[in-house]
């Protein structure tokens, strides 16, 4: 169960992040700038090809969401329908 937990995060959390940057206007470079991370290491988790650490998260939620809540809602909403 705690695969399909790690695939859903990271399924949400990528969407939420290319929304995010989307809305924000915002360059891969300068995401990754907020986010404190190597611009190659978040084009990778940008694609989907990594997932992010508890750093990243936590960063994303405190530093460059301007909802949070919107991103818990829909990570619990996918949490549950996969219970």
């Amino acid at each position: 169960m705690r695969k399909q937990y790690q695939a859903i995060l990271r399924k949400v959390f990528n969407e939420e992040l290319i929304h995010v940057r989307n809305d924000l206007s915002l360059t891969q470079e300068e995401m990754a700038s907020l986010l404190s991370m190597d611009p190659r290491s978040y084009i990778e988790l940008d694609h989907g090809k990594s997932g992010c650490s508890a750093v990243t998260l936590s960063l994303f939620l405190t530093v460059v969401a301007k909802e949070p809540e919107d991103f818990l809602s829909k990570l619990r909403e996918e949490f549950e329908s996969a219970c």
